[in-house]
């Protein structure tokens, strides 16, 4: 007596299993950017994309004593610059902006683990996800999450 294959269609609908997930990628570069401009652009760059703030921020540098930290902030997220101008990195703060794989203040923290898979570290609130490839800095993507929500996001270089 032979048994004929059971369609995986079949197999999903009457056992209720699901196909195995899609791998996520790693990080790469284009992942440490905000509507297409990476976090080490430059201060034109960013304003020939973004246009000019709509306010700046200076404030204390814990990291570096003689440098402060200046904080560009627009209508949903800030650029925040490190000692001699350079960029550090991007903070969503509200609905409107997404990384570069999708993710956006509001959603399911659920989404960002569909895309970015397990993070690097959890420290609560935030999920933080690594890339150590980059030999001159360590660039992350960190979360906020409350309430299983994301409420912000930072894109950009660790602070030393």
């Amino acid at each position: 007596m032979t048994h004929a294959a059971v369609p995986i269609g079949l197999c999903i609908l009457l056992a209720g299993c699901a196909p195995p997930a899609a791998p996520v990628l790693p990080l790469v570069p284009d992942d440490f950017t905000l509507r297409g401009v990476p976090v080490d652009a430059d201060s034109t760059e960013i304003r020939f994309t973004f246009g000019d703030p709509d306010s700046i921020a200076e404030s204390d540098n814990p990291f570096e004593d003689d440098a402060p930290l200046v904080t560009w902030m627009y209508d949903g997220f800030e650029v925040r610059f490190g000692g001699e101008g350079m960029p550090l990195g991007y903070m969503i703060v509200a609905p409107g902006e997404q990384t570069a794989r999708g993710v956006a203040v509001g959603d399911a923290a659920q989404q960002a683990l569909e895309l970015y898979g397990e993070p690097t570290m959890r420290f609560p609130p935030g999920w933080t996800w690594a890339d150590t490839t980059d030999g001159t800095a360590l660039r992350i993507i960190d979360v906020v999450v409350q309430a299983d929500t994301i409420s912000r996001i930072y894109i950009g270089r660790a602070h030393e």
